[in-house]
């Protein structure tokens, strides 16, 4: 098919450059619900949501502190406040916006901190026992880049939970939520941004390369790379997951 063409070539050429949708994200808040309800994914990424709660749960009984990147609208921050008895919640993103209707989700200011700011800046954040980064590790740059970056704020013997998007069945995904005439167009269009980003050595930069998604088995090798221990691995349909002890 062309548009599995497309990509195929577009991701060989950008594999050595990172996703750079700091811009794009802090303008957004995002909206779930076209895609939660759409026929395909929707089963999908609630299940998905509900694996990441239960991880979440299972690790956060006796943390005293959990640190999560990418909060969004605070579905996972939400999870914490409710699931767990952890007295510091840490809640970091790049949009504003999408924080103001995380603290009307969670409402909770005892326990409840939240950063704006970017997940590759010094935020002096610390450390926490559990940190948390889903839906988003793909969108903030290079996967093991930031696998690596994310385990340095979890504290010794604490754990990173987290999931990626993978390629494995993603025209599939995309063809559903965008249909087929726009997902051809949309990958052309990342073909010829990846095209000029490897031309220019990563220098001209259009906003359709804002994601890296990797086939699960790179997922693997990642976590196999970064050298910890790894508790929890889950290959769904269209996300990748994960829990890893430091």
């Amino acid at each position: 098919m062309l548009a599995e063409a497309m990509v195929h070539v577009g991701r060989r050429l950008v594999r050595n450059y990172p996703p750079l949708g700091r811009e794009y994200f802090a303008r957004r808040v995002w909206n779930g619900f076209r895609y939660d309800t759409s026929s395909l994914g929707g089963p999908e990424i609630r299940d998905n949501e509900q694996r990441v709660v239960d991880l979440i749960t299972k690790y956060g009984q006796d943390a005293g502190r959990t640190l999560e990147f990418g909060c969004g609208p605070g579905v996972y921050l939400e999870a914490v406040a409710t699931h767990t008895p952890v007295p510091e919640i840490v809640g970091v993103d790049v949009s504003a916006k999408t924080l103001e209707v995380a603290r009307r989700r969670v409402n909770d200011d005892s326990r409840l901190r939240l950063v704006n700011g970017d997940f590759w800046a010094d935020l002096e954040l610390g450390k926490a026992d559990v940190v948390i980064c889903a839906n988003a590790i793909h969108h903030l740059g290079r996967v093991r880049d930031v696998i690596e970056r994310l385990m340095s704020f979890v504290r010794p013997g604490g754990v990173l939970i987290g999931n990626v998007w993978t390629m494995d069945h993603y025209h599939e995904y995309q063809r559903n939520v965008h249909g087929e005439m726009r997902h051809l167009g949309r990958s052309a269009l990342f073909l010829a941004n990846a095209m000029l980003l490897r031309a220019s050595d990563g220098r001209v930069h259009w906003g359709s390369y804002r994601s890296q998604i990797l086939y699960a088995k790179e997922v693997d090798e990642v976590l196999r790379g970064v050298g910890h221990e790894v508790l929890y691995r889950s290959n769904t349909r269209y996300l990748s997951g994960f829990a890893v002890r430091r």
